[in-house]
């Protein structure tokens, strides 16, 4: 068994090699019947590779039908192994005003395998690697891609966790962005870009908490990869060491409220920022609200001048008219400096979640932005469409 497990934990590995994102849907909590986020994912905050919950609401709920598991069924892992694979293919048109704008593209935006060793019943090894989204690879033909593989190449989570039930307590360490927030899939969405949590920013991170029925709570201590780490291992922003804490209340299996706080510090600034989650499940309308506040107090180091006050935040609803599909609408904002109407931004978006069959997804993404007061006759404008093609195995 100790020899299958190391040969089975080799071929993981060179599966990971040869291929980009921990995904997660917080539009499908209360939505699909489901209380909490770890009932879908191994990860107990949610994200990541899907368990076999999941992957049942996949096929029976979430799609218009098929079947939801592992190779669609053709091949059931060992109760010890978990595997998966995420495959994205996007073509976009940004606009953001420039004389070389519009700007068209298509890409490969994410190639992620996943692979998950449960040890005993309370130990666990999670895996995930891939190739980073290349926009405009510097040659574009198929032999230049492959080449910028290895170039391309990162692990963007991976972590032991000590985990005795699927409630309860848990202890996980390793790489992986801190519980805190919606969690979406589009980095794009400011509650992500300006609270630490964009693309490939992930910390090593040691969490704990407790998940219950109608309650959980994370609270998390990180830092940023070691600069001594192989470039599949490193960041490539903010480089921020501290702490979050995420506390979440969930009522009558229909609505939640959440509160957060994270303090992140680095040779440059230091940022301490609060706020809160929140979502609303009306069944008869078939709709969920969603929303998230964040205000943010930022010191520059060596500045002369005063700390920065900052405020991000989304409203969203999704609606669900019929199995297989999902439409969403939504504000953000963004001020970087309270103080200053200049640093605003706005934006409005408007998403559209189609799911054929179990395994493959369409989306098609909308977001037009203004830059400066926020009023609609002010201010430089940028708009981005996306369409997207996902395959998961």
């Amino acid at each position: 068994m100790r020899r299958f497990t190391l040969c089975a934990l080799a071929a993981a590995f060179t599966l990971i090699a040869l291929d980009r994102r921990a995904a997660a849907y917080p539009q499908f909590q209360f939505s699909s019947g489901t209380n909490r986020c770890s009932q879908c994912h191994y990860s107990p905050a949610g994200g990541g590779l899907i368990t076999s919950w999941g992957r049942d609401e996949a096929g029976d709920t979430v799609s218009l039908g098929g079947d939801g598991a592992f190779l669609h069924g053709l091949w059931a892992p060992p109760s010890w192994l978990a595997l998966g694979a995420d495959i994205r293919m996007a073509a976009l048109r940004n606009d953001v005003g420039g004389p070389e704008s519009p700007e068209y593209a298509a890409f490969p935006m994410q190639s992620d395998l996943y692979a998950r060793f449960l040890f005993g019943d309370q130990v666990s090894l999670y895996l995930e690697g891939g190739a980073r989204g290349d926009v405009r690879p510097a040659d574009p033909s198929i032999v230049g891609r492959i080449d910028t593989i290895s170039d391309r190449f990162i692990s963007r989570e991976h972590y032991l966790m000590w985990r005795p039930s699927a409630t309860g307590i848990y202890l996980r360490a390793g790489r992986f962005f801190a519980p805190y927030g919606l969690r979406f899939v589009e980095h794009t969405f400011y509650v992500r870009r300006y609270t630490g949590y964009d693309l490939y920013d992930e910390t090593y991170t040691l969490s704990g908490g407790y998940v219950g029925d109608d309650w959980e709570l994370h609270a998390s201590a990180f830092t940023p990869p070691p600069t001594s780490f192989p470039n599949p291992l490193q960041s490539v922003g903010l480089r921020e060491s501290g702490g979050a804490l995420y506390l979440e209340k969930r009522f009558a299996g229909m609505a939640s409220v959440a509160l957060q706080g994270r303090v992140g510090t680095s040779s440059e600034a230091a940022r301490y920022q609060g706020g809160a989650v929140g979502k609303l499940w009306l069944e008869p309308a078939r709709v969920l609200f969603l929303g998230e506040a964040d205000f943010i107090r930022q010191l520059i180091n060596g500045a002369a001048s005063y700390p920065e006050n900052q405020f991000v935040s989304y409203l969203g609803a999704t609606f669900f008219p019929v199995r297989g599909l999902m439409a969403g609408i939504a504000y953000e904002r963004y001020q970087e400096d309270l103080s200053l109407a200049t640093t605003a931004r706005s934006g409005f978006d408007a998403e559209v979640n189609f799911f054929p069959w179990a395994h493959f997804e369409l989306v098609l993404f909308g977001q037009y932005q203004i830059i400066g007061s926020g009023a609609a006759s002010q201010g430089p404008k940028a708009s981005l469409f996306m369409v997207q093609l996902h395959y998961y195995l």
